[in-house]
């Protein structure tokens, strides 16, 4: 009988053993795979945030050591594109999977969680609504494992969730398709002013082009447009589609002068969501519980806040907390689940959009909001207030800009919903803490 027993091994499973490992609990993770492997379909982006909860569990400084810290944002549109900076000690980090999850498997195991690799689980065990364990199959031998609470930290097609029935809601599927690969970080790129050594997202059309340092001297390139274009192109000849769209933009052709590291990779169909994140004798972490548009990268950040919070709420000891813990993960995700729908929508590069990364260029001293949304000290839909917005767009209107005014309303529109769902989600988490 284990106290915890978590169902996936990696970004949100690992760490959250390794939490509750260290508070005493007797924790086992199961895992279908034998880790530590890649994982093909991750930005792998760890914002500051991630970083310092890393530093909690005694782990951050093992990841540096894989990839070296990234001090520097960019993101923009077109020729406008914006710097973030972060201070020393404070920045990202990009390491593979592979790195990565190896670091935070090894972290669960010294802090005292057993660790089961291919074992596929093949069923719940419930005892009346409760769910009290699993059924596993090693090999083709089937063991059953009983635990308080079981976790499903499985990803996105989480068989946890589909076991239990965790209902979906607020979902949609992505408008985007994305294709990368690895390349050799040229030996300029830190001290070119485009890059500095950091990362960089720019928008140009419907498209929009990334460029990240990996660990060392690597770095992932990716390239993501409308579902509808070009996906036949790519289909036939991922390798050739992703250099041509490379060597069509001047600031990313410099990045493709070598020869990839890996094969061309692609995400053609994806669907974001939200899932109940707890039951009776059950609970969802990480991206099988919420699953946003990769385009921030905010996944892995998410999941290490997550199972931080549901390691406390397990702690606890009762199902009122693992309940307040799907709740409160809802408040402090939606603006960033809405905010990462936005920035991977087709018609993200508007006359609106254009107009705010322009004033930015031109006042930088507004960048510094953008940080604080990076850092989580505010929404992405309070950094600017209503005050500052409507200056720069009825300026923009009185100079004859009129197609600002379209998606001007739209992100107001936007904005609102957010707002009422937050609403709704705080007053929920306000009656739960009141029972």
């Amino acid at each position: 009988m284990y106290d915890c027993l978590i169902v996936g091994a990696r970004c949100a499973g690992a760490p959250l053993a390794r939490f509750l490992a260290r508070a005493g609990k007797r924790v086992v993770i199961v895992d279908a795979a034998a880790l530590p492997t890649d994982q093909p379909l991750s930005t792998h982006f760890i914002h500051p945030f991630g970083m310092r909860i890393l530093d909690e569990l005694g782990l951050g400084d093992r990841v540096r050591e894989v990839a070296p810290p990234v001090h520097t944002f960019r993101t923009g549109i077109g020729e406008h594109v914006v710097r973030l900076q972060f201070p020393p000690g404070g920045g990202g980090c990009c390491p593979r999977r592979l790195e990565l999850d190896a670091i935070l498997l090894d972290g669960a195991r010294e802090a005292g969680a057993e660790v089961r690799t291919r074992c596929r689980v093949v069923e719940v065990v419930r005892e009346g609504e409760r769910v009290v364990g699993v059924v596993i199959d090693e090999s083709g031998v089937r063991t059953e494992l009983r635990a308080s609470i079981v976790v499903g930290a499985d990803g996105r097609n989480s068989t946890i969730a589909e076991l239990v029935g965790a209902e979906e809601y607020l979902g949609y599927d992505s408008p985007r398709c994305i294709y990368w690969a690895y390349w050799p970080r040229p030996a300029g790129y830190r001290e070119d002013p485009r890059f500095e050594g950091g990362t960089l997202v720019q928008y140009d059309e419907d498209d929009f082009r990334v460029a990240f340092p990996a660990n060392r001297d690597q770095m992932i390139l990716a390239y993501s447009f409308p579902n509808t274009d070009d996906l036949a192109a790519f289909k036939a000849d991922p390798e050739a589609s992703l250099l041509a769209a490379m060597r069509a933009h001047p600031t990313f052709a410099p990045l493709v002068e070598q020869p990839p590291l890996t094969k061309t990779l692609g995400l053609i169909k994806a669907r974001f969501f939200f899932r109940r994140a707890a039951g009776p004798g059950w609970a969802l972490v990480g991206d099988a519980g919420l699953f946003k548009d990769p385009t921030p990268g905010l996944g892995i950040t998410d999941a290490f806040r997550d199972a931080r919070a549901l390691a406390a709420a397990i702690i606890a000891g009762d199902d009122a907390a693992i309940v307040r813990y799907w709740r409160e993960r809802d408040v402090q995700s939606l603006p960033l689940f809405y905010f990462a729908r936005d920035l991977g929508a087709v018609d993200y590069n508007n006359a609106f959009n254009r107009l705010f990364f322009e004033r930015i260029c031109r006042e930088p001293h507004h960048s510094q909001r953008l940080v604080d949304v990076v850092e989580r000290r505010v929404s992405p839909y309070e950094a600017f207030g209503p005050g500052i917005v409507l200056k720069w767009t009825f300026g923009a209107v009185l100079r004859g800009r009129f197609d600002v005014l379209g998606p001007f309303f739209r992100a107001g529109q936007v904005g609102a919903q957010v707002a009422k769902a937050l609403k709704a989600a705080k007053q929920e988490c306000t009656a739960l803490l009141q029972r």
